[in-house]
Order: structure tokens, then sequence, then C-alpha cells
């Protein structure tokens, strides 16, 4: 009997092991670009809610649920123009570019982490040589310059959850939202840059299409999608005058406080993720 139970017990544990690398499964979720904003606020600390969101950019990565603590994922982000492409493949990119990857995750709640890890700046600048003779016909630009510099960064991220939808572990679409405040003084490249950029339009779920014939009034692809706008300044007060006449030239717009100096870099992240895998083991060998 006691040798009938041994086995059996073996047979058991021979099983739990044959299953753990199975359970022990990362989660990972793509951020879908085509749908991601991030947006970049210039604020002043002395008066953080009257920032002036300068541009929306584009954002790519991904945010993985670790398999050691599935409850606590790890973020994986980048932020460039809406124009471009997320990389160039061998090559530094020429444009404006700003990620983040987590070091440290606390969780604040079920569904918020307070995230740190490294915020990198990676951009360009053109040498200009100027030089106002009687021949001069205006600025003379040298080769591009890449730069980068990292700086340590904080971002609070919140899992949304729809009112009155339960959430479940096999749902393949996920929103998040994430914020931060970075302070010119530590990262005087970051406020310098963001300012500098020329940050385009941001149109979610763009698409292209050639028209079937080409005539001569062809004026090239026809696009759709929602064009993203940037938010509306608070510090400013527009309405329509109370008389329209000839001299009409649209709203009246009025500042309702001083404008104060910008010194701090706020982000605004709208992250759209789909599942990127079914079911991947923790341990690759089995």
């Amino acid at each position: 009997m006691f040798k009938k139970l041994t086995f059996i017990a073996l047979i058991v544990i021979s099983g739990m092991v044959g299953v753990a690398p199975v359970l022990a499964q990362n989660t990972v979720w793509r951020i879908d670009s085509e749908r991601s904003t991030s947006r970049l606020f210039l604020a002043s600390s002395k008066d953080p809610g009257a920032g002036v969101n300068v541009g929306v950019g584009r954002t790519s990565g991904g945010i993985d649920q670790n398999a050691g603590d599935s409850r606590i994922p790890n973020f994986d982000f980048t932020i460039y123009p809406a124009d471009k492409t997320e990389g160039q493949s061998g090559k530094d990119p020429d444009y404006t570019v700003i990620s983040f990857k987590s070091t440290r995750v606390v969780p604040v709640s079920e569904e918020t982490f307070r995230v740190r890890g490294e915020l990198t700046l990676t951009y360009v600048e053109r040498l200009v040589t100027l030089d106002p003779n009687e021949a001069y016909s205006g600025p003379v630009y040298g080769p591009v310059v890449h730069y980068s510099a990292t700086q340590e960064a904080v971002f609070e991220f919140h899992r949304v959850t729809p009112s009155g939808v339960q959430t479940t572990k096999d749902e393949d679409d996920a929103e998040w939202l994430a914020s931060s405040t970075t302070k010119g003084e530590e990262f005087p490249q970051l406020l310098n840059v963001v300012s500098s950029t020329n940050w385009p339009a941001f149109v979610a779920d763009e698409k292209c299409t050639m028209p079937s014939n080409v005539g001569e009034d062809y004026s090239g692809a026809t696009c759709t999608g929602k064009t993203v706008e940037r938010t509306a300044r608070v510090d400013v007060h527009c309405e329509m005058p109370a008389m329209i006449g000839e001299g009409y030239a649209g709203e009246v717009c009025t500042e309702r406080s001083p404008v104060h100096v910008a010194n701090e870099v706020q982000m605004q992240l709208d992250l759209h993720l789909t599942r990127a895998n079914s079911a991947v083991s923790a341990s690759s060998g089995q």
C-alpha cells in the first residue's frame, strides 16, 4: 500500500513540474502606434494647470506583464513626431525621439502603478555658419549632428477599465493612461527640444488609397482618419464680438493671467494596446 501511494505521489509531482513552465507565462502587449498618443506640454511650476500643449506625438512600444508577478508590468515606449516611423534600421533617426524604459514599478492600487525608469532623448542639430558680407546669400548649413541625453523620470500609469465591464485575463485589447512632469533644471535638453520640435498633426487610424484612375486633376492619394487636436489653452479666453461689421476678423482672445516662463515638460499618454502573444512560456527551453 505504501509503495502504491509513493508511486501516485511521484506521478503527481512529475505532472506539476511539467505544467509549471506552462503556467509561468508572460503576457506581452503591443502599443498600437496608429491610435496611441503622447501630448507634450510646456508648463510653469507657478501655474502647472496652464500648460501649453505644443504637440501630439505618436507612441509605440510594449508592456510586458512578467511571469514572476503578472500583476506588475514592465513598460517600454517611444514617442516621436506623427509623420515619422518608429525607427530607421541601421541609421540614427533625423528627428526627435523620446524613449522610456522602466527600472522599478511600485503598485499604487490594483490598476495604478508608479513607474521609475530611464527617459532618453535623441535629437539632431545642424551646424549653421553666418558670414554677413557683400556676397551674403543666407546661412550655410553644415552636417547633421546627433545628440542623446538620459535622465531618470517617474510616470504614473493607470489601466482604464470601461464602466460596468469586468476585465478578464483573456482580453485582447487594453488601454493605459500615463502622466509625468519633468523639471527643466533637471533635464534642460528635454525642455529645449520639445519646445523647438515641429510636432505635425496626428491623424489616428490614417489610411490612404490611390485613385483607380489618374487624370489631369490628380492631386495625390485620398486619406481618411481622425485628426487629434491639441488641447485648448486654459489661460486664454476667446469670444465672438457683440457687433459684427465690415471689420470683423474673427474671435477676440485675451489672456486670463500673465504667462509664466515655462520650466517644466508635462507628458500625457493615451496608450491603446493589443495582445502580442497568446501564451509565451517563461522558460523558452521547455
